[in-house]
Order: C-alpha cells, then structure tokens, then sequence
C-alpha cells in the first residue's frame, strides 16, 4: 500500500561505495565481465533497482519506502545491456535478481579479511542454493517425472553440488566451457580438449591443473587421444543419468545460463 509521494532518491555514498566494493568491478549478471569503471576512473555501468524506484517501473513494490528503494538490498550494479535484458520481469523476477546479487557479491565481499588468511581454502567461503523439487526441468525437459522420482534424482544433484562447491570459480567456468562445447554422440559426450584450451587461452601448466582437480573430482574421464585429438568424457551420474546434457539442455529452452547455475551454484533455478 502506497504511503506518501513517490519519490526517486539517490543512493547515499555509503550505499554506493559498498556497492562498488562488493562489485568487484564487474557487472553482476552471470558470465559477463563488463566493468563498472574504465582505466580513467570513469563510472560506465548502470546503478540498477531491483525492485523500481518508481511507480510503474519493473517490479515496482508499493510496501516499500521511498528509502527502502535505494538501500543496498535493493541495488546491483550492472552494464547497459544486462539493465535492460533485466527489464524483463517475466524472465527476472525479483527472488531471481536478489540470488543473482547475493551469488555475485559473495565472490568479494569482505575481500580484506580473505587476503589476510589467503593460506586458507578459499572455497570454504562459497555458498550455494540449492534445487528445491526440480519441478521446473522437470516441466521444461518435458520428463513426466513423479514427485517421489523427483526426490530420488535431487538427493544426486545435491552430492554433485557439494562436489562443485570445492572447486574454485575458476574451474566451475572452464567445466561450464567444457559443457558448451562438448559433443554428443549418443553413448558418450565427449570433450574436446584442444578446442577448449584454444578458446580459454590459458597456458598448458594452468589447463593441466585444472583438467586433474576437474578429473579427480569425477566430472570428467581421464584424458586420451583418438582421431579428432586429444579428448575427455564429460561423465555421468553414478545412476547413469547424463545430468550435464540435461542441464544444457535446460539452459538452451530456458532464460537461464550455464554460468549462473554452475559457477555461481545456483542450482535453484532448476525449481
């Protein structure tokens, strides 16, 4: 219920300051990298409500004050493009904008006192969101799977997102790359390797290391050569199940990214 004038106001310089500092200098949509101030100290990115500072903007909310609107809670810092693919507000609800925040700034936040104790095992500090029945790959993937099926195949996803959780941001994104490009040929999906490292661009000692945390951790096989060079299987579940395509799949009919779900283990997305 409305109470009083509406009425923009500008987010203090406190709120600004923390926004920046818990930006990391990036865009907060998943995947894009796009910064927030250029090399000569320019502001270029958008400041970015997530419930709209004005009547009849996106996912306006009339319980809130004129200063609820422009606390930290209700910011993110955005570039151009991802303000306005936002303005969806079918496709971005407002819980889908605050996990999007929340993962995004968990990356930087107190990022002083993770320098101090950098000896420590940084994915200790990571947090991930779990699915809650998989109703929405079940709908999207058009599976016909029951309730009591749905739990069974979670209780699995859950063991692979505790799994991801020790990996670092760094080895999420070169398995969500892996996924991208991976090849089905029906009885396997395989990886190609070389096309990997080619596009990441990465030097062979920091690939290796990643491809050894990537197959110690039973994402994929073991590394071997055949006629397309070298390659790797993107495994499946101990069930069997091809969790990974699946998941491709879901991202391709959906609004959703590889990079929101995996790198930053918002797995909630799937329902």
């Amino acid at each position: 219920m409305l109470e009083g004038e509406v009425i923009r106001l500008t987010p203090t310089p406190n709120t600004l300051r923390e926004l920046y500092l818990k930006s990391g200098n990036q865009c907060a949509f998943p995947g894009c990298f796009a910064r927030m101030i250029d090399n000569d100290g320019n502001f270029i990115g958008q400041v970015c409500h997530i419930e709209a500072a004005m009547l009849g903007g996106e996912r306006f909310n009339s319980d809130m004050t004129n200063d609820d609107r422009r606390q930290f809670s209700n910011l993110m810092l955005m570039c151009y493009e991802h303000h306005k693919v936002t303005d969806n507000v079918d496709e971005y609800p407002v819980e889908r904008l605050k996990a999007m925040k929340q993962a995004h700034e968990n990356k930087f936040a107190d990022i002083v006192s993770k320098l101090e104790q950098s000896v420590e095992d940084l994915t200790a500090f990571q947090i991930s969101h779990s699915p809650i029945k998989l109703l929405r790959i079940n709908e999207l993937l058009d599976w016909g799977n029951s309730e009591e099926e749905l739990l069974e195949s979670l209780d699995e996803v859950n063991q692979w997102v505790e799994k991801l959780k020790k990996l670092t941001p760094d080895t999420r994104k070169i398995f969500v790359i892996m996924i991208e490009r991976s090849i089905d040929k029906r009885i396997w999906t395989v990886i190609p390797l070389d096309e990997v490292k080619s596009v990441t661009r990465l030097g062979f000692e920091e690939y290796r290391n990643h491809l050894i945390i990537l197959h110690r951790c039973g994402f994929i096989s073991e590394a071997f050569e055949d006629d397309e060079g070298f390659i790797s299987e993107l495994n499946k579940f101990d069930s069997g199940w091809p969790f990974w395509d699946d998941l491709l799949k879901f991202t391709q009919k959906s609004s959703y990214s590889l990079d929101e779900i995996i790198v930053n283990l918002n797995f909630s997305v799937l329902g």
